[in-house]
């Protein structure tokens, strides 16, 4: 009895099991829950690499879904594991080995509420969510599926995806050369992405493979040209899957108007940019994205790096390494808030006579992925000539959660030095944001370069020190060669801030914390320092023997912001001719501002109209005035004395004795007084917090 049963199951093997046609196709249609229909010649092996070959297959679609079909192919081979079979009745997804044939013609159909007709099974289940944020979610996993001419009809209403995807290939001994090969079109959308790909693969076209089943699944060669989005596309390499889990490895040429355009369909978050041209290695295993960029030239920026992005982990990841030897900085404004490029503020913003950039931030794309990206470029242009750029940037871009923050940046320019951190919760209604940043030892003259008198470019940042060195000293010589820039000295600085808002107008406009700039051992343009305190008889000489820079003691700006209005605790610009001190607010909310500058000479002069200099309006149009009354009174004061004593006795009124007594007035010590009363003391004087100011300009506190 034994012997028999054996030799029967040897028979079967050997002729395919021909009486099992019938029960198979029922057990299917069973299973899937559609009709299953197996004509012509059927072969079935159970034991041996269990497999089904059948010269012709066709699986239907419900009615629902629209489509003629689910599967249509001819000569089609498919093989399982019986384990898999078991899992699959259980409630696990669908895992087949292979699945191969000649001919084939399936439409991959999902509707909005999630269900597809490619799931197959029990009805009743609802779709995993796991599978409704899978392109391909729900459909049966393969170890390897290759078609060699058909086409595939993939629309889903979830992923907004409808492709055309069509096949045609020939191979043998009598092909030979150029038309031996498989090639493919990709056509349609692509998750809101508008594709046109032309696929040109060896003697296979391998379209879906899972890594887990088919770990040494055959490589073949590939070359992919085309368009994604508003991007060209050139891939020539070799793959094992190009849909689903893609498994590829070649180089890649990629150029398009913009990196987030790219990125937003595929659940990348890009920043906005100018045209891109990107030259490297792409490749795709295990659900790891490996970009190897050679050169990307985006604008004017040429960066380079070592990116991967993790798509199969929950959220996606990018990690890597981005360098470069120039980033511009106008091809990221659009990512911060500004234009960019050449391009114009909005309507509105103009409208408005706004210099802060007004455009949203893209925050929903903060949160769709996580990342850690170290930085480091050579070189940081501004965009201007009127700024040097920064040389040797290096940071730590983390992205986790929503919250994106720049750890340990650092930066050089000028022979300073510039450290600090940022970071943007997305999460808050409205983001919030802060920074912290410390300037220390940095050529304001060489950084700042708008503030030449000349176009000529500046010394080199090595040098930059005695070159500064040497022209105070020219100064304190009084020497013949008039300045070369309104402002020299070596800058440093602290700020610890916070804004809130959803761009970077609106988190300027909401900023608290301090704001601390010191300059020493430089130089200031004479005019100048003549022009704030309108002392017409030096300013009169130094028009005509010219302006030479005079020993800049110091200057010190030591605020606070407050809800977006910035006051000075301590402004004060001190040189060997005057001390010059700046009291009022800068309304960052409106770009308003209400300035008062006062001088206080250190020399004798015969004819002075020393009166407060106001600064209103906005930031993009800023008004200079006097105080009319206090010149006024001067004025009425020297003609008075002049009726009554003679001609020679108007100017009187108008001498300026000076007074070089005190100390470093940039020092500023915060103490208490008997009366409780909170008080900020510097060399020259002292000043009351809190008081109320008798002029239209409030004091600080």
């Amino acid at each position: 009895m034994l012997t028999v049963l054996v030799l029967g199951v040897a028979w079967g093997e050997y002729s395919g099991w021909p009486v099992l046609r019938q029960p198979i196709e029922n057990a299917a249609t069973r299973g899937v829950g559609v009709p299953v229909q197996m004509q012509g010649q059927v072969r079935t092996h159970l034991l041996w690499r269990p497999r089904l070959e059948v010269e012709h297959l066709r699986i239907a679609s419900d009615a629902r879904f629209g489509a003629p079909h689910l599967l249509d192919a001819r000569h089609i081979t498919l093989v399982w594991h019986w384990g898999d079979i078991w899992r699959w009745q259980r409630g696990d997804r669908l895992l087949l080995q292979r699945l191969q044939a000649d001919q084939l013609d399936a439409h991959l159909m999902r509707i909005a509420g999630g269900d597809a007709n490619w799931q197959l099974g029990n009805k009743d289940d609802k779709p995993r969510a796991e599978e409704n944020s899978d392109p391909l979610g729900g459909l049966p996993r393969f170890g390897s599926l290759v078609i060699g001419q058909g086409q595939v009809a993939w629309k889903d209403a979830v992923q907004d995806v409808d492709l055309a995807i069509g096949v045609k290939g020939s191979e043998g001994e009598a092909v030979t050369g150029a038309a031996s090969g498989y090639e493919a079109t990709f056509k349609g959308r692509y998750r809101t992405m508008p594709m046109d790909l032309q696929v040109r693969a060896g003697s296979t076209l391998p379209l879906l493979q899972d890594p887990e089943a088919a770990p040494d699944a055959q490589w073949v060669p590939v070359r992919v040209a085309g368009t994604v989005a508003s991007a060209k596309l050139l891939f020539d390499g070799q793959a094992a899957a190009l849909l689903g889990t893609p498994r590829l490895d070649g180089a890649l040429s990629f150029q398009g108007r913009s990196l987030a355009e790219v990125g937003r369909p595929l659940g990348i978050t890009l920043p906005q940019t100018p045209p891109f041209d990107l030259r490297g290695r792409l490749s795709q295993a295990d659900g790891v994205w490996r970009l190897q960029a050679s050169r990307a030239t985006i604008g004017s920026s040429r960066l380079a790096g070592d990116l991967r992005f993790h798509q199969l982990t929950s959220p996606r990841r990018l990690t890597g390494e981005l360098t470069g030897p120039k980033l511009a900085f106008a091809d990221l404004g659009p990512a911060i808030g500004g234009e960019g490029g050449t391009a114009k503020a909005p309507p509105q913003q103009q409208a408005q006579g706004r210099v802060l950039p007004q455009r949203r931030f893209d925050l929903p794309s903060l949160k769709v992925m996580d990342a850690d990206v170290n930085v480091a470029i050579d070189e940081v242009d501004f965009g201007t000539d009127a700024m040097a750029p920064l040389k040797g940037l290096k940071t730590r871009i983390h992205l986790d959660a929503g919250v994106l923050r720049l750890d340990d940046l650092q930066a050089s320019v000028s022979g300073g030095q510039f450290k600090g951190m940022t970071q943007l919760d997305a999460n808050a209604q409205p983001a919030k944001w802060q920074a912290r940043l410390d300037v220390a030892g940095v050529d304001i003259a060489g950084w700042m370069r708008g503030m030449r008198k000349d176009a000529a470019p500046p010394a080199p940042s090595a040098n930059a020190t005695k070159a500064l060195k040497k022209e105070r000293e020219q100064a304190r010589q009084g020497g013949e060669q008039a300045v070369r820039s309104y402002v020299t000295g070596v800058l440093s600085a602290k700020l610890d801030v916070r804004g809130a808002g959803n761009s970077t107008a609106d988190i300027l406009g909401s900023l608290n914390g301090p704001v601390d700039l010191t300059l020493r051992d430089g130089t200031i343009s004479h005019l100048a320092t003549e022009a704030m305190g309108l002392d017409l008889a030096q300013a009169l000489g130094v028009l005509i023997r010219g302006d030479h820079p005079l020993p800049l003691n110091c200057a010190r700006f030591d605020m606070v912001a407050r809800n977006g209005v910035l006051e000075p605790r301590l402004a004060v610009i001190d040189n060997r001719d005057s001390t010059v001190r700046i009291d009022g607010h800068v309304n960052l909310r409106d770009e308003s501002m209400a300035l008062r500058l006062v001088a206080k000479p250190k020399d004798w002069s015969p004819l002075s109209l020393r009166t407060p200099i106001t600064v209103t309006g906005t930031l993009g149009n800023p008004d200079v005035g006097i105080e009319g009354r206090r010149l006024a009174g001067r004025v009425l004061g020297a003609l008075a004395l002049g009726a009554a004593a003679g001609p020679a006795a108007a100017v009187i009124p108008l001498i300026e004795q000076g007074d070089k007594t005190g100390g470093d007035p940039c020092v500023l010590v915060r103490h208490r007084a008997r009366t409780g009363q909170k008080t900020l003391t510097h060399a020259g004087g002292t000043m009351a917090g809190c008081r109320p100011s008798p002029t239209p300009f409030p004091r600080a506190c």
